[in-house]
Formats: C-alpha cells, sequence, structure tokens
C-alpha cells in the first residue's frame, strides 16, 4: 500500500512536519517564510500605474536586488527543509528506537507471562496429583471400612448360626432323651412280658408235677403229662432265647444311646470351650487397643503442648510397652528437638492412627 495515495498519513505527515518544525523552532507556513518578498510585490503592485521612468529605472534595480533576494531566499529554503529532513531522520530514529524498546519489553513481559503461565499449569498438574494420590488413598480407606464391615457381618452371621446350631444340638439332645425315655418304657414292658412268662412257666412246672404224680395212676395222663412237659421245655426254651435276646438289643441300645450322647456332650463342651477362649481373646485385643489408644492420646497431648520437641521412645517393641505398662513401669524416654513441620507431619498422623484405632475399638 502506498502511504503517498492516503489521505489520513498526508494529514499525519503534515502534522509531524508542523510539530518538528515547531520543535525545531521553523515556521510551518510558506507565507511566513517571504514577508519581505511580500511587501515588495504589494508595493510593486499598487505603484504600477503611475509609475515614471525614474521609478521604472529604480523598479529594475529592485527587481535585480528582489532576484538576489529570491535566490537567497530559496537557499535558506533549502538549508530550512535539509534541517527539517535532518529533524525527521532523528524523529524516525527515536521513533524506531522506542518501538524496539517497547517491542523488547513487550516481548519481556511475555515471556514473565509464559513463565508464570508455566509455573501456574505445574502447580496446577501438582495439585491434581496431590488430589489423586488423597482420591485413592480416600477410595483406599473406604475399601477397608467395607472390608470392616463386611468382616463385623459375617461375625454376627457366624454367631447367630453358632446360636442357631447350638439350639438345634439341644433339641436333638432333647429329642434322644425322649427316646431313650420310650425306649426304656419298651424294656420295662418287655421285663414284665418276661415276668409274666415267668410265671406261666412256673405254673406249668406245677401242672408238670401234678402230672408226673397222676402218671402212675394214668398212663395216659402220663404220656399225655410228658408231651406237654416237652412242648412246655420247647416253648420255655423259645422264651428264654427270645428273652436274652430282647435283653441283649436292649442293653446294646442303651450303650449306643449313651456313647452318642456322650460324643454330642462332648462336642458341646469343645464349642463352649472354644467360643470362651474367642471371646477372651477379643476382650484381650480390646484391652489392647485401648492402651494403644491412651499411649497415642498421651503423645499427642505432649505434642500439643511443645511443637518444637518430639518424645521419642528407647524402645520399639510394642509387646515390651504393653508388658511394662501392665507391670507399672516406668519406660525411659528421651527428648530431642524437631521443626515445626516435621512436628505437624508426626501429629497429623498420629491422629489419623488415633482415628483408625478408635474404628476397630468401636467395631
Amino acid at each position: 500500500m502506498d502511504p503517498s495515495s492516503s489521505p489520513t498519513w498526508a494529514q499525519r505527515r503534515q502534522v509531524t512536519l508542523s510539530s518538528s518544525n515547531q520543535r525545531n523552532g521553523h515556521p510551518s507556513d510558506l507565507d511566513t517564510l517571504f514577508p519581505a518578498k511580500k511587501q515588495v510585490l504589494e508595493l510593486n503592485g499598487s505603484a504600477a500605474p503611475t509609475a515614471s521612468p525614474e521609478f521604472e529605472s529604480s523598479t529594475d534595480n529592485l527587481d535585480d536586488s528582489d532576484h538576489e533576494f529570491g535566490e537567497s531566499e530559496h537557499r535558506t529554503q533549502i538549508d530550512n527543509e535539509d534541517a527539517t529532513h535532518e529533524a525527521l531522520v532523528q524523529r524516525c530514529r527515536q521513533l524506531q528506537e522506542d518501538v524496539e524498546v517497547l517491542a523488547a519489553h513487550m516481548e519481556k513481559q511475555e515471556r514473565t507471562h509464559e513463565r508464570e503461565r508455566k509455573e501456574a499449569e505445574d502447580e496446577r498438574l501438582a495439585l491434581r496429583h496431590v488430589n489423586a494420590a488423597l482420591e485413592r488413598e480416600l477410595s483406599g480407606l473406604r475399601v477397608e471400612r467395607d472390608a470392616l464391615f463386611k468382616q463385623s457381618a459375617r461375625m454376627v452371621a457366624q454367631h447367630t448360626a453358632d446360636e442357631r446350631q447350638a439350639e438345634d444340638e439341644r433339641e436333638a439332645h432333647d429329642e434322644l432323651l425322649r427316646a431313650l425315655a420310650q425306649q426304656q418304657q419298651k424294656t420295662e414292658i418287655l421285663e414284665l412280658t418276661v415276668t409274666s412268662e415267668s410265671q406261666d412257666r412256673v405254673e406249668a412246672r406245677k401242672a408238670l408235677d401234678k402230672a408226673q404224680t397222676h402218671c402212675r395212676r394214668l398212663e395216659e395222663e402220663l404220656s399225655s403229662a410228658h408231651a406237654q412237659v416237652l412242648h412246655l421245655q420247647n416253648e420255655r426254651n423259645t422264651l428264654k432265647a427270645a428273652l436274652d435276646a430282647t435283653v441283649t438289643g436292649a442293653a446294646g441300645f442303651e450303650a449306643r444311646q449313651l456313647q452318642a450322647q456322650d460324643e454330642v456332650i462332648a462336642s458341646l463342651r469343645a464349642d463352649l470351650v472354644q467360643m470362651d477362649f474367642e471371646l477372651k481373646t477379643l476382650s484381650v485385643d480390646k484391652a489392647t487397643l485401648e492402651e494403644q489408644v491412651e499411649k497415642l492420646q498421651l503423645r499427642l497431648a505432649i505434642s500439643e503442648r511443645s511443637a518444637d520437641y518430639e518424645v521419642v521412645s528407647l524402645s520399639s517393641n510394642n509387646t515390651i510397652d504393653v508388658m511394662a505398662k501392665r507391670k507399672d513401669q516406668k519406660k525411659r524416654t528421651t527428648i530431642r528437638p524437631v521443626s515445626r513441620r516435621a512436628a505437624r507431619v508426626r501429629e497429623r498422623n498420629h491422629l489419623v492412627v488415633a482415628g483408625d484405632l478408635l474404628f476397630f475399638a468401636v467395631l
């Protein structure tokens, strides 16, 4: 685009020239450059109708002097234009220097903004990583909490199942006792039957004696009595065998019932002993956790009183600490200075551990 073809550029150039001329002390109007020449021309124009020959000769002399003066004024104008051009060149150089300084300043500001933007981006990424780590830790704690809830639910369900199983075993034991009572009643009935059979056998023996008494008198009665005796003997043997079998079966059944009852009682006693042992174990674990919570609370109180010092135990074995506390033994400690940041980190860790232990103790 040609700068000379734009009217705004021409106006700006004219304003720049006028301002440059004003700063350099040069007039901006061409009429002010030649005031004497204008006066001479006006005098010539006004005196032309009434001029005489002498005046004409003087006019010629004036024209010559005017020509010389015009040449000197022309040289002066050229010198002024050169000075104006030199001032414009200096102004252009100054503007170029200002533009370069402004460009350097803008470039410096751009680098500063870019560096600040990178720092903000790095800080944002670091915060995002920290947030992701905290979210992972929170999800892990949630998973652990859900696992603990599930474990507690399983323990409650197992305890309920154990109680139900114990109730079923008690009912089975009662059923066995009732069956044993019924079997004893049957045994008593069989014994009564055997007794009645024995009485019958005694009566038969009496009848046999009577038959033997009368056998001498009546052989037919003797033969019939003898046959009856044989029959009664066979029947007696059969009843005796049946009685022996019944007594043996009743004794074996009773022994088996007693053995089964003893096994059930032994199993129930073993389950009871195991449940008692688990209860004692849980009680000991609860007491240990309560002691650890009290110890952590004591450490937290000590760290809150003096944030510049940390109490470090000389022993690192928790079992020894518990045994020493149970025996009312005082444990030696040493105090060493630490930084405030480390104290704050330890205080936060103690709070997290104390919260976890309280949560386990509540469960």
